[in-house]
């Protein structure tokens, strides 16, 4: 009988012989990633935070940091990680670096719908009351395509998100424009990715699997443009019907 680390082995493996982005690999998603323990608490931490109205310097610091902490235990437990990295290089500074070289991190890069060349992700992590400015994601398009090269996922972790996307509650968008338009023409131009958590999306993170979870959905709206927030991982389907065509689809 073969033992549970033996099975897990054999199951990457597998993930070799699939294609990026395969829907088969969702099911392999909780092997991919494990929430630390101690997450729940900081993020905690960065729920006090968001509910003071008018926050002092220090405590925009503060959040700074402990925003940064919670990018460090969300991405340390994604399976194969071994390398993370946050320092000054001779020009930008970054947040942090995470890639690995196995086996592991390959059903990680597929499942993101990386390819292995541009298996490296950057995370800048932002907690700034305001959206994210045009600027700082112009500024991120330019690291990955002049400085990074191996980076093909992008990541800003922000408390509200970035200008141009899409908002919970309003109603569905149909133009682009700001940090969304620069997405889309980063991509177009570089295949590369770029994708946006806010506050909402990190209160998820308490449940395991949902990183990969999250980051999947918010790279397929990249081409779906669906003009809609990203759904919640607790619907585990996602559906976006007119009336007409979701009666059916909800009819039993």
């Amino acid at each position: 009988m073969p033992s549970q680390d033996e099975l897990v082995e054999f199951i990457t493996n597998a993930m070799d012989l699939l294609e990026p982005g395969d829907p088969a690999l969702n099911k392999l998603i909780p092997y991919c990633y494990k929430a630390d323990n101690n997450l729940s608490k900081y993020l905690d931490k960065l729920k006090t935070f968001t509910e003071i109205k008018k926050p002092t310097r220090n405590q925009t610091q503060e959040a700074g940091k402990l925003l940064e902490q919670i990018v460090l235990l969300s991405f340390k437990g994604l399976k194969g990680v071994q390398s993370m990295k946050s320092f000054q290089s001779a020009g930008p500074q970054y947040d942090l670096l995470v890639t690995g070289d196995d086996i592991y991190w390959k059903g990680v890069t597929k499942t993101l719908y990386l390819e292995w060349e541009n298996r490296n992700i950057v995370i800048e992590a932002k907690a700034t009351k305001d959206p994210l400015p045009d600027k700082q994601f112009a500024r991120l398009c330019s690291i990955m395509e002049h400085n990074l090269i191996g980076a093909g996922l992008g990541i800003f972790v922000t408390l509200n998100g970035a200008t141009g996307f899409p908002k919970r509650n309003n109603p569905r968008q149909r133009a682009v424009s700001d940090c969304r338009l620069r997405q889309i023409v980063f991509h177009a131009r570089t295949k590369k990715i770029i994708v946006v958590l806010d506050k909402e999306d990190l209160f998820e993170l308490r449940k395991n699997v949902t990183l990969i979870e999250v980051l999947t959905r918010k790279i397929r709206d990249l081409s779906e443009l669906s003009g809609l927030p990203t759904t919640p991982v607790e619907n585990c389907q996602e559906i976006d019907l007119p009336a007409h065509l979701k009666s059916l689809y909800e009819d039993n």
